[in-house]
């Protein structure tokens, strides 16, 4: 629009002068209608070339109008091509980067759903009790092999060291046994990123003093009813 604007400023002013001023020709061979001008003003845009006027003895200074108007228009116009090139990219590798986003949340989603059947199946085949709960030694020699296989088809990166570990940490309740939920939530808490066992262990270890806590709250329990009763 601007570029329009200013072309047909040029055909008015410069463009149509009369035969007797001695840069009439040059002038309209320039900005001769609004085709020719805006060829003319986008050339000076893109690659700047005063010195095609300068070269016109007495065209600028006579018409120090033309000047001012041409400096500002180069200088404008090239910064406003700069920042229109440099939004033009940045939008770009924007929306890229969002889309790049959108995929690596909607793989993570997908990952979950996996895991979520894998471990459940995983851990329907191995020996249960009556309540549904596996052996540790179960879990390290039939389970872990298969999950070994699950990350590996996940790109999940392990360690041997790390799978003997995360064995002892799915038994949060001390009981000797994993139960499905303990199994599942140990395996996709690895699997989403919390790599360092140590974070599972707080919650083991959190669990444990909980599990604790509970039991001293019910011996003191019974140790007040004592009290009372021999009262």
């Amino acid at each position: 629009v601007v570029l329009y604007v200013c072309s047909i400023i040029m055909v008015r002013t410069c463009g149509r002068l009369p035969d007797s001023d001695p840069h009439a020709a040059f002038l309209s061979e320039q900005f001769a209608d609004i085709r020719t001008s805006m060829l003319t003003l986008f050339v000076l845009m893109s690659s700047p070339n005063l010195p095609k006027f300068i070269e016109q003895e007495g065209l600028l200074f006579e018409r120090p109008l033309l000047l001012l108007f041409l400096i500002g228009f180069i200088v404008v116009g090239s910064f406003g091509m700069i920042a229109l090139l440099t939004g033009v990219i940045s939008e770009s590798m924007f929306d890229k980067n969002q889309i790049r986003n959108e995929e690596a949340r909607k793989e993570a989603d997908d990952l979950v759903c996996t895991l979520e059947l894998k471990t459940q199946e995983i851990h329907d085949m191995l020996p249960l009790d009556s309540e549904g709960e596996a052996k540790k030694e179960d879990v390290m020699s039939i389970a872990m092999p298969a999950v070994a296989e699950l990350f590996d088809s996940a790109l999940v990166e392990y360690t041997e060291f790390n799978l003997v570990q995360l064995v002892d940490l799915m038994d949060t309740d001390s009981s000797g046994k994993v139960s499905a939920g303990e199994f599942q939530r140990a395996i996709m808490t690895y699997a989403a990123g919390v790599k360092p066992l140590s974070i599972q262990e707080v919650h083991y270890n959190t669990y444990v003093c909980l599990q604790r806590m509970e039991a001293l709250q019910g011996s003191m329990a019974t140790v007040l009813e004592l009290l009372s009763s021999s009262e």
